[in-house]
């Protein structure tokens, strides 16, 4: 199994039609977007309104009105994801597509995922199926 972030994005632009070198080029003209580019972890997310996630196609713009982050694509160590978010500016929403299957884009709280519910001591958890399993 591939650990590093950097070769698990490569391969996930492998698949699509689109170019990470253009995606990021383009976001890194969007100065409230954000970009992170380390073997531990790969983020390419920007601000977007949580009515209007598809806009996040748009990388160069932001609009006015965003209320959500979008990530449109994250890679590696979810902690350090979530220690990092910490220190972004929060937004109400976090938008996200989870596999190809899903046409419309998942939106939950930012709170959710940058304090994340702790599991119980109880060794056998009633829903093994939780969105952070």
């Amino acid at each position: 199994m591939e650990t590093d972030a950097r070769i698990i994005a490569i391969r996930y632009y492998g698949g699509s039609e689109r170019e990470l070198r253009e995606d990021m080029a383009t976001l890194g003209s969007n100065p409230a977007a954000i970009i992170i580019y380390l073997p531990q972890l790969v983020v390419l997310m920007k601000p977007v309104h949580s009515r209007r996630p598809h806009t996040w196609e748009q990388l160069h713009d932001t609009p006015p009105d965003a209320d959500a982050w979008y990530i449109h694509l994250m890679a590696g160590n979810l902690r350090l994801a979530r220690q990092l978010a910490t220190r972004q500016k929060p937004r109400r929403w976090l938008c996200f597509r989870r596999g190809a299957r899903h046409a419309r884009p998942h939106i939950i709280r930012w709170e959710r995922f940058v304090s994340p519910p702790q599991p119980t001591t109880n060794t056998h958890r009633k829903n093994k199926k939780s969105w952070d399993s």
